[in-house]
């Protein structure tokens, strides 16, 4: 019983409201980076995560460098949906091409390498109005890659997805920006005395020291007191004795 308060006084919460999905995404991602995680099924208000304390610093910092939880997958029905008022063509557009990048963002993940990627759709939002010809479009991606990655087969495996999403698109006209993942930080921040607390610590330091020293000194002295040859008489008595 003891032991169970003190772990679970160790806890500390760490997302809450997550779906299945998300939390075994969150449990994923610290455990391959040896962080020790618990989720806890709280019925309609979601999955937590709780981890050890210590552990937060680094917990928090892998989870911003791998963009987890990631949202819900988007999906076509997402985009339209059924009961949704009529808008503009420009704001249809709009939110098409918006749920494409998210599309694209989702799909560059799973690549092998890629921590977590973003994508940007240049359009022509006026294109074919007024019978002006559209312009050209650009997408550009930025892609955090684990340190272990080529970075050349990477940009080319992500050029090659992006060109074949989009027939009108010219392979020139993508431009791939690579930012390489940060050391997770493992451990937390070292923790500053002050200088009371700093000058305390030594004394104690200090104490312990002297007091195993004097401990040592003792022990090798009784040590050698009992190793010393007994004086003649002393043993001349031990022999008289009955």
């Amino acid at each position: 019983m003891m032991i169970a308060m003190l772990s679970a006084c160790k806890e500390e919460p760490l997302l809450k409201g997550l779906d299945q999905v998300q939390a075994n995404e969150v449990i994923t991602t610290l455990q391959r980076n040896n962080i020790a995680a618990e989720k806890a099924d709280h019925g309609k208000s979601g999955y937590s995560v709780a981890i050890n304390k210590v552990d937060l610093p680094a917990a928090v910092d892998l989870l911003r460098t791998y963009q987890v939880p990631s949202p819900p997958r988007m999906e076509i029905a997402q985009m339209f949906p059924g009961d949704s008022l009529v808008s503009s063509p420009r704001a249809e557009k709009a939110r098409l091409y918006s749920a494409i990048e998210q599309r694209l963002e989702q799909s560059l993940q799973v690549l092998e390498g890629v921590v977590n990627a973003r994508v940007h759709v240049s359009y022509d939002i006026d294109a074919g109005e007024n019978g002006r010809a559209p312009r050209p479009v650009h997408l550009s991606a930025l892609v955090s890659y684990e340190p272990d990655s080529d970075p050349a087969l990477l940009i080319g495996d992500v050029k090659r997805f992006l060109k074949n999403s989009f027939a009108e698109v010219a392979y020139e006209h993508i431009s791939v920006v690579l930012s390489r993942r940060p050391a997770p930080q493992h451990s937390p921040p070292v923790r500053h005395l002050p200088p009371a607390a700093a000058s305390l610590s030594g004394w104690r330091l200090g104490a312990i020291v002297a007091g195993l020293a004097l401990l040592l000194s003792v022990g090798l002295w009784w040590r050698k007191k009992r190793a010393a040859p007994l004086p003649a008489r002393a043993i001349s008595d031990e022999c008289r004795a009955p």
